[in-house]
């Protein structure tokens, strides 16, 4: 448990330093870049992550079950990263045919609703093999419990770079196009970081080891792959198609809000991004070892301690909405409900807490794919039906329907499996401690200075939240963190 906890609390670390400069890059791209530069930006993103999960294989969920089999440093762990570079540069070269294919058809359906993304678009491939290598190179480091670098490369350096290009456009010293390649090159930078850090740690080990891999587990490895191909296609589709139905629904500028809005609703999710960084590799350690019950315990503390802080998060963000509404241009105000809509459905992903990882390194994770099928389903049709008649919230309303429907399958699932059920009168507690801490802001006068009124309203419901959460003991396990560090202060709680 040392491990997790040193490791988790530096992803915390990063994450939340990441989500700091996160939202300020959010709200100075909302100043900076039109609705339609957004919307062209963020097409960029949600495809080459969708190509990316296609081009590694699999090969990243096989990495994190099956890694533990071949954990031997002595031995270069018997060749693990020559077969997962060789199958990526395999997949990334399928999906360059793909794309080599789909490239027309892409640019004539955004002629009329896109024309700007049509631009960039050469941009996909080179954004989608760095995307997919950073993606394998720190499942690899994970699994070797070096989760740590990752998370400073990805959530720190790169946005630290990032506000660096945005200064550079703010002061004019560059035009959109400019600014475009730097923001992709600063994109592709992790990748490098952790080949470099790979090389130097001497863990690159590009060997192969014959006679190590039993017919047996290579034939469990490549039913693994075949099934996280799909699975993982299918959860990068879920991610990413709300903006793009956006795009081909209602155009680029549309998208664009839709963009900023995402960025600011997926603030919830940070604290779980850090989380699993680390616990993939310790529960799959542990269905190796067989060790149930150690599963079911982390499983019952992920959600604990997620709802909390999920929910802290929440009701933060929507006693704020309006001051953050003030923070970013007038185009951005029909993003007030999405923000609201999407915080609350991944605050829901929050509280069923690791629930995916355990059944993807499960000998049950053929389900995962079908959950996750399901959910491609769930929201192409939720999308169809909802954004014509509500524009961008009714996208929001479908992603938000989709991620609870099928964290709630989730949850049944591992209850009639395993029988595990995390949840226990700690949770209503959390549940009703947030809405005792969110209701004195409904009374708070609304200041003309917003960051004074945002200051305000975020330490009084904090306040509330934190001294009711330490005084029920609604969370164990956090709340001996939170006195760890009051103490430092001289304050006991």
């Amino acid at each position: 448990m040392g491990i997790i906890e040193k490791q988790a609390t530096k992803n915390a670390i990063y994450s939340y330093l990441g989500a700091g400069l996160g939202f300020f890059i959010v709200m100075w791209l909302a100043h900076l870049l039109s609705p339609a530069e957004n919307g062209a930006r963020g097409l960029l993103i949600s495809y080459s992550a969708l190509f990316a999960q296609f081009a590694n294989l699999g090969f990243t969920s096989v990495t994190n079950r099956f890694f533990p089999y071949f954990r031997n440093k002595e031995k270069g762990h018997h060749g693990f990263l020559f077969y997962a570079i060789v199958v990526t540069l395999i997949g990334f070269l399928l999906c360059y045919i793909v794309f080599i294919f789909l490239q027309p058809q892409l640019i004539a359906n955004n002629q009329e609703k896109s024309p700007l993304f049509n631009t960039l678009i050469f941009y996909l491939m080179p954004l989608t093999f760095f995307t997919v290598f950073f993606n394998i190179f720190d499942s690899y480091l994970r699994a070797g419990y070096s989760s740590v670098i990752g998370s400073f490369s990805k959530d720190f350096l790169q946005r630290i770079l990032i506000l660096i290009i945005l200064t550079f456009y703010f002061l004019k010293l560059i035009d959109f196009k400019f600014f475009i390649l730097l923001y992709i090159i600063v994109t592709c930078l992790p990748t490098i970081i952790l080949l470099v850090y790979i090389i130097q740690q001497k863990e690159w080990h590009v060997k192969p080891v014959r006679g190590f891999m039993s017919k047996e587990l290579r034939t469990e490895m490549v039913k693994l792959g075949t099934y996280s191909i799909l699975a993982g296609g299918a959860g990068a589709v879920v991610l990413n198609i709300d903006a793009i139905m956006v795009n081909s629904l209602l155009g680029e500028e549309k998208t664009g809000i839709y963009a900023i809005a995402f960025q600011i609703g997926t603030i919830i999710l940070i604290p779980a991004r850090s989380l699993y960084r680390i616990m993939t590799s310790v529960v799959a350690e542990a269905f190796k070892k067989e060790d149930i019950k150690e599963i079911a315990s982390l499983y019952k503390k992920s959600c604990n301690s997620q709802l909390a802080i999920g929910i802290l998060l929440f009701i933060g963000l929507y006693a704020n909405i309006d001051n953050i509404m003030r923070l970013i241009p007038h185009e951005y105000a029909s993003g007030k409900n999405v923000i609201i809509i999407l915080s609350l459905g991944y605050l829901v992903e929050m509280a069923t807490g690791i629930n995916q990882v355990i059944i993807a390194n499960s000998k049950y994770y053929r389900f995962d794919t079908f959950f996750v099928f399901l959910m491609v389903g769930i929201v192409i049709i939720a999308n169809l039906i909802f954004i014509p008649i509500y524009g961008i919230i009714g996208s929001a309303i479908a992603t938000a329907i989709t991620v609870s429907a099928n964290n709630f399958l989730r949850f049944l699932f591992l209850k009639i499996k395993y029988n595990m059920q995390p949840y226990d009168f700690n949770s209503f507690k959390i549940i009703l401690i947030a809405a005792l801490a969110i209701l004195p802001s409904f009374f708070i006068p609304f200041m003309y200075h917003k960051y004074i009124d945002m200051a305000i309203r975020s330490t009084i419901v904090g306040g509330i939240f934190v001294l009711l959460m330490l005084k029920l003991e609604a969370a164990p396990e956090l709340n001996s963190k939170i006195r760890k560090n009051l103490k430092r202060f001289s304050i006991n709680l």
